[in-house]
């Protein structure tokens, strides 16, 4: 162990919770959150031209299912969501049956899990691990039925044998979605437990994943020693593309654990190697991610270069078109202090967002009524005026739904 993790495993008493943020920053596929009513026109477009030969489509149209899906738990629509995943599995079922294509039940299996993800948002917990549960047991000879969807071990070594890849896929985003379950639901022995059963050869991604899980719920169990000591030494071995990712845990944490200087030491660190990234190449939605994590610590520490790294990232977010990560950069700028062009620039960030982009950001309205500006509610259909139209359209092509 450096000397470096010695110190930092004996901290000050007491914790603040304020620094901590339960988040996941590992590297993911991340789809970009944009403004409502242009993502329902792209979809429906897309969605005419996969119609004309649904057959030879289906990856398309499951991917459509995906994300409107995705919008409608932007709405606030968790009961269409459901519906739309439902239909999404009825309709590849159905696929299967008459054309045979095993690639089509393997996009059914993600709907299924995705139905886990709208248990989670619904408050029905239990109920959402046991979906996980179940699709990460797929592999080990498990079995699920989801509507007409049944899948038990022999049918599932059939669609293996298609797609090898599946069965490492499948069992490793239901073990992600079953850890960011139970660290948002506060059960941080259980998630400790899970994080820590490594796979063998598993992808490096996933460990990432895992070694960030177990660091959240250290820090939320109020286990510095053991948290700091296990960052120092993630921190260590992480590859060069995920090490910030744990730099950055271990500030939160220090901060946590009452050593703030050494929090704004690593935190400044993280901010600095970021801006150098996005001086050399285009900055992925990852790297600005982590700028708005590393802004927020820094503004937490009340250090003055919180509003520089903010305004850098959410002048480049925009290119990135998520509306909800250009909000929580704007208002960083905009609450933090900035003057002149840059609180102009992040104000009308903000008007932008909760007058065009149909999306409801309660933050982003209570910024603009201490402003003056009243943002009237608007009803659904207002915010996506398109989205029943291709809700229909995409529920058309399922029996039975």
């Amino acid at each position: 162990m450096t000397a470096i993790a010695v110190a930092e495993a004996t901290p000050d008493p007491g914790v603040s919770p304020t620094f901590l943020c339960d988040d996941f920053l590992s590297p993911r596929e991340r789809r970009p959150r944009g403004p409502l009513e242009p993502w329902c026109t792209t979809l429906a477009r897309r969605l005419g031209h996969a119609r004309a030969d649904t057959s030879a489509n289906l990856g398309e149209i499951s991917a459509l299912f995906d994300e409107a899906a995705s919008i409608a738990a932007l709405l606030d629509r968790n009961d269409q969501a459901q519906r739309l995943r439902r239909a999404a599995i009825a309709f590849l079922q159905s696929s299967a049956e008459r054309g045979g294509d095993p690639a089509a039940l393997g996009h059914a299996l993600f709907h299924a899990l995705a139905l886990g993800r709208v248990e989670r948002a619904t408050g029905r917990i239990d109920d959402a691990l046991f979906t996980f549960e179940r699709l990460a047991a797929l592999p080990l000879g498990g079995s699920i039925e989801e509507g007409p969807l049944a899948i038990g071990p022999r049918r599932f070594a059939e669609l293996a044998s298609f797609s090898p890849d599946l069965p490492r896929a499948l069992s490793t985003a239901a073990i992600i979605e079953a850890l960011e379950t139970l660290i948002q639901c506060e059960r941080y022995d259980v998630a400790l437990s899970v994080a820590q059963a490594r796979e063998p050869g598993e992808d490096p991604a996933f460990g990432a994943f895992r070694r960030e899980a177990t660091a959240t719920a250290l820090c939320r169990m109020d286990l510095p020693g053991e948290a700091l000591v296990f960052l120092a030494s993630a921190v260590a071995r992480e590859a060069p593309s995920r090490r910030l990712v744990f730099e950055q845990k271990r500030a939160e944490a220090l901060a946590a654990f009452g050593q703030t200087e050494p929090a704004r030491a690593r935190a400044l660190a993280v901010g600095e190697a970021l801006l150098s990234r996005f001086d050399a190449e285009k900055p992925s939605l990852d790297d600005l991610l982590l700028a708005a994590r590393a802004a927020r610590l820094l503004s937490l520490l009340s250090d003055a270069s919180a509003l520089p790294l903010a305004l850098r990232a959410l002048l480049l977010s925009r290119e990135r078109g998520d509306v909800p990560l250009e909000a929580e950069l704007a208002l960083r700028v905009a609450l933090g202090g900035a003057t002149g062009a840059p609180r102009a620039q992040a104000m009308a960030s903000l008007c932008a967002i909760a007058l065009e982009s149909g999306h409801r950001i309660a933050a982003v309205d209570r910024a603009l009524a201490r402003e003056g500006v009243l943002v009237v509610p608007t009803t659904t259909a207002a915010r996506a005026p398109s989205f029943p139209g291709l809700c229909e359209a995409l529920l058309s092509l399922a029996p039975d739904v």
